[in-house]
């Protein structure tokens, strides 16, 4: 990032537009490298290119398109090495923003479904061409575009400009399986419609849950308490008319994301009599077991932003 405190002068007339490739240099005019413009973010521009590299390899320099169809498919065999899509996973995060060089780009795959989660001005303005790499990866069918609104508010887009002028034919709800684990995804839902980027961290919890009471707060549609299930934890939350301590609980206040927990230890065949979900605010519960001295062996507490702004 380059951010517009950092900006000293702006060489060329007119200066340049939203969206627009820039050169970046130094104080004494030495290049630093390209990326695209923003008028109005304190991230003025999101770099592409270092020096070096574009000097290294020109096939790419300030060509947006063709940047774009080499980053996503560096992604796609970065995943395949790590044996991303597999038979017991085919939910992942194919782009991962600055982890894959292409700030303000998300695209998570969920089976033969692609959703893009869109953060920064230039991505919309390339909508096109990232859906058509996107759609030449082999084992995509549907995409689904998502852009964060107000983040692209801050980056100065119109959110009438930001509807789709055609309307989806990409379902709204699917199926996909991670670790050897199902899992109904609505796309409606937070973020992409799941966090495939804790992967990692809910194969561990199954490791560690044996015999263990387990309590998994803001839990969503309950990733983590599956993966306790799964691990033989002994309980997981439940409701005020039964020992909390004594199952395995899951908290959350979206009552979609608690009945898609639900729906999912239905999907994995798992005894519902061990595995409760509790719709409440995380603060709230969490004060009232304090005072009925409820406690739990492992304890998962992944909250939303708490202070959003200042």
């Amino acid at each position: 990032m380059v951010y517009s405190g950092a900006i000293d002068r702006i060489i060329g007339r007119p200066p340049p537009k939203t969206g627009d490739i820039v050169l970046v240099a130094d104080g004494t005019e030495k290049p630093i490298g390209w990326g695209l413009y923003n008028s109005v973010s304190m991230f003025c521009v999101r770099l592409m290119q270092l020096e070096e590299e574009a000097t290294r390899d020109p096939s790419c320099a300030l060509d947006m398109e063709k940047l774009l169809e080499t980053r996503i498919n560096a992604a796609v065999e970065l995943r395949r090495g790590l044996g991303l899509p597999s038979a017991t996973t085919n939910a992942y995060r194919l782009v991962n923003s600055e982890g894959d060089r292409l700030s303000g780009l998300i695209v998570d795959v969920f089976g033969d479904l692609a959703v893009v989660a869109s953060s920064a001005a230039w991505v919309e303005k390339y909508k096109s061409k990232v859906k058509a790499c996107i759609s030449s990866i082999d084992e995509i069918n549907h995409i689904h575009w998502r852009p964060s609104v107000e983040i692209l508010k801050e980056e100065g887009m119109d959110a009438a400009d930001l509807k789709e002028l055609h309307p989806s034919t990409c379902p709204q709800r699917t199926k996909v399986i991670e670790n050897g684990i199902s899992y109904a995804i609505s796309l409606e839902g937070q973020k992409t419609g799941f966090y495939a980027d804790q992967r990692e961290n809910r194969m561990f919890l199954s490791t560690i849950s044996y015999g263990q009471r387990v309590l998994d707060v803001c839990c969503y549609s309950g990733g983590f308490a599956l993966n306790a299930a799964k691990g033989g934890a002994m309980s997981i939350t439940g409701t005020v008319n039964v020992i909390l301590s004594d199952i395995l609980l899951g908290v959350d206040t979206s009552l979609p994301a608690l009945e898609l927990a639900r729906e999912n230890i239905a999907l994995n065949n798992l005894d519902p009599e061990k595995t409760s979900f509790l719709r409440e605010d995380a603060t709230v519960f969490m004060k009232g077991a304090l005072s009925r001295n409820d406690s739990w062996d492992i304890v998962i507490l992944d909250p939303p932003k708490l202070a959003p702004s200042r």
